[in-house]
C-alpha cells in the first residue's frame, strides 16, 4: 500500500468518521505521531463536505448566516466533535483557576461544567459568524476559508504536540507518541501552504497575513498557559487549539474578505 495514503487514512481515522478499512493498520504498530504530517490534509478532506454545503446553499439562495451554520454543523458531525470536546475539557479544566493536578483532573472527566458548555456555545457561534461574514462577500470564497482554517489549524495542532512534553503519563497523547522535527515541521509547511493557496482565495494577500498574525498569537499565547498551568500538553488541549486556531484564521479572512 501506498505509504503516504495509509498514513491519511489512519489520521482520517482518527479525527474524523469517515469510514477506514483495517488494512491500512497492517502490519506493525502505527503510533499517530508518526502519521501527524498528514493532519492539514486530512483537516480539508473533513471540511470538504461543508465547503461544498455553503457554497451550494448560498447558490441556492440561503442567508449567508444559515448556509454557515450548515457548514459548521456537517463537519463537526464529520469530525464527531472531536475537538470541540477537548474544547470543553480544556475550558472546565484551566477555567477554575485549579492546581494542576486537580485542573488535569477535571479535564478528564467527561462531564461537562459551565465554562465547558460557555466555550463550545462561543466557539460555534463565533465560527458560524465568522464565515458567514466571509460567504457574505462570496460563497466560494466562504468555502475556501472554510478549508484554510482546516487545514492550517490541525498544521498548528502537529507543532504543539511536537512542542511541549505531555502532561500526563497516561493520556492520548502520550500514547500515541509525539511528533518528531522533521513531522511537525511537513505539518506546518502543508499548513501554511494550505493557508496561502486557499485564504488568499477568500481574502487576498491582506487576509492570509492577518489570518497567520493571529494564529500565531493564539498559538503562542495558548502555549504559554499550558506551560505555565499544566507543564505541558494533553490530547484535550490538542484539541482546544484547533479550535482556538480555526477562530483565529476565520477571524483574519472576514477582516479582509
Amino acid at each position: 500500500m501506498n505509504r503516504p495514503l495509509a498514513r491519511l487514512r489512519r489520521t482520517l481515522a482518527f479525527l474524523s468518521r469517515y469510514p477506514v478499512s483495517a488494512d491500512a493498520f497492517a502490519g506493525e504498530p502505527h503510533p499517530l505521531a508518526a502519521d501527524a504530517a498528514a493532519f492539514p490534509l486530512a483537516g480539508c478532506l473533513i471540511a470538504l463536505p461543508g465547503a461544498l454545503l455553503l457554497w451550494a446553499a448560498v447558490a441556492a439562495g440561503l442567508s449567508p448566516v444559515t448556509a454557515a451554520l450548515l457548514a459548521v454543523t456537517l463537519g463537526i458531525l464529520i469530525s464527531g466533535a472531536l475537538h470541540e470536546d477537548g474544547l470543553a475539557d480544556t475550558a472546565d479544566g484551566l477555567f477554575g483557576h485549579h492546581p494542576r493536578a486537580r485542573a488535569l483532573e477535571i479535564m478528564k472527566d467527561s462531564r461537562l461544567g459551565t465554562y465547558g458548555g460557555l466555550a463550545l456555545i462561543l466557539s460555534v457561534l463565533l465560527r458560524v459568524a465568522l464565515l458567514a461574514e466571509i460567504a457574505q462577500a462570496s460563497a466560494a470564497g466562504g468555502a475556501a476559508a472554510l478549508l484554510a482554517a482546516a487545514a492550517a489549524s490541525r498544521g498548528g495542532m502537529v507543532a504543539l504536540w511536537h512542542a511541549l512534553p505531555p502532561a500526563r503519563a497516561d493520556g492520548i497523547a502520550h500514547g500515541q507518541g509525539r511528533p518528531d522535527t522533521r513531522t511537525s515541521r511537513a505539518a506546518l509547511c502543508a499548513a501554511a501552504l494550505g493557508l496561502v493557496i486557499l485564504g488568499w482565495t477568500a481574502a487576498g494577500a491582506a487576509g492570509v497575513g492577518l489570518a497567520l498574525v493571529l494564529a500565531l498569537g493564539a498559538c503562542a499565547g495558548f502555549r504559554a498557559v499550558l506551560l505555565r498551568r499544566l507543564g505541558g500538553q494533553t490530547g484535550d488541549t490538542l484539541g482546544a487549539l484547533q479550535q482556538l486556531l480555526e477562530i483565529a484564521i476565520l477571524a483574519g479572512l472576514a477582516l479582509s474578505a
